[in-house]
């Protein structure tokens, strides 16, 4: 992904989310790179996507995580309240960045973290 920063320095983030349906009603998300500003909006688009029907698991792979921001964070908050109003089964697979993250800030007692 392009982005122009605020001095309109042009960068590339490194950022990818796919979508598999490995059977079933299991939905599996994989996020690799930076979740952040610029980023959560993709994540959360993907989100909503699969909730189309809602399925009944919900894994959300992060271990291609290297950089999660407070915007990032939110986002994961938010796919947790929203899987739990709608009952679907959620799990996070951490990367060591996010695990981190979870453990400092608290979160680690909200999501779900597998390995935890």
């Amino acid at each position: 992904m392009t982005v122009t920063s605020g001095d309109g320095e042009i960068r590339e983030v490194p950022f990818s989310v796919t979508v598999a349906r490995p059977g079933g009603a299991k939905v599996v998300i994989a996020v690799a790179g930076e979740i952040d500003l610029t980023t959560s909006e993709d994540l959360k688009e993907t989100f909503e996507d699969v909730l189309d029907p809602v399925p009944d698991r919900l894994v959300v792979d992060l271990e291609g995580v290297e950089f999660c921001d407070s915007t990032g964070l939110a986002t994961l908050v938010r796919i947790n309240d929203r899987c739990g109003t709608q009952g679907v089964d959620l799990s996070f697979l951490p990367s060591p960045t996010i695990r981190r993250l979870a453990l400092k800030t608290g979160l680690s007692t909200l999501l779900p973290l597998a390995g935890s």
